[in-house]
């Protein structure tokens, strides 16, 4: 997480922690399978990838919602997928 990542935010990432220790778990009823595919199926990266949360990221502004010349990006924070 970023030093200056906001603590009104921190419950935002338990969601992915979640489902993160869950991939790195087994299931009880399939050793061979982790938790979250018991559960969800597999999970696809190519459709929801995984950042580390909590890390800085500049979004891209439309042009319709900016001025000619003001930046093109806002600053923001990764919270999960």
């Amino acid at each position: 997480v970023d030093k200056d990542f906001p603590l009104h935010l921190w419950d935002e990432l338990v969601p992915q922690a979640e489902l993160t220790l869950n991939m790195l778990r087994q299931s009880r009823l399939n050793p061979k399978l982790s938790a979250w595919t018991q559960l969800h199926g597999i999970h696809d990266n190519n459709r929801t990838p995984l950042a580390p949360p909590g890390i800085r990221v500049l979004a891209h502004e439309k042009p319709d919602n900016r001025k000619s010349w003001a930046p093109h990006g806002r600053d923001g924070w990764y919270v999960g997928p």
